[in-house]
């Protein structure tokens, strides 16, 4: 008879966990999911954006100067401009980005780029200085290559 009992208690606590889970599982579905959409929603595809219109991308002519110290070394970069679309005198303002960006190079010493740190530092400067010298015409200034000799 105790086995009987037992198992008595087992069935009942069984049910009562079973009773549980399926209140608590129609509680969470009802309530617990704010903003969940029906299936077909889900499936529809979302509304397009509009087409941003395209960047200009210029290249600027690669850029050869010595760094301040030490002035024996050299270095190359090749970088392009990043316009906003239909910028007017694009060309020029490309020309003079490379201007910038000779005159800055040489003020740079070779411990200023020491470390993947010290180069990043330098690329975000560049990059802030042909933004701010683009005047809301430029995006970005991107660096294809970097090398010094």
């Amino acid at each position: 008879m105790a086995e009987n009992g037992s198992s008595k208690g087992g069935i009942i606590g069984t049910v009562i966990g079973t009773l549980a889970a399926i209140a608590g599982g129609f509680a969470f579905g009802s309530f617990g999911i704010k903003g969940a959409g029906t299936v077909a929603d889900a499936a529809a595809p979302p509304a397009k954006a509009p087409a941003a219109k395209p960047a200009e991308v210029r290249p600027l002519a690669p850029i050869v100067t010595n760094l301040r110290e030490p002035s024996t070394l050299y270095v190359r970069v090749e970088a392009v401009v990043v316009f906003e679309p239909n910028t007017p005198d694009s060309a020029a303002l490309a020309a003079k980005i490379g201007d910038d960006l000779v005159s800055y190079l040489r003020t740079v010493s070779l411990s200023e780029l020491d470390g993947p740190t010290g180069f990043q530092y330098v690329r975000e400067d560049v990059r802030k200085r042909a933004v701010q010298l683009g005047g809301g015409k430029v995006r970005e200034l991107l660096l294809q290559s970097f090398v010094i000799q």
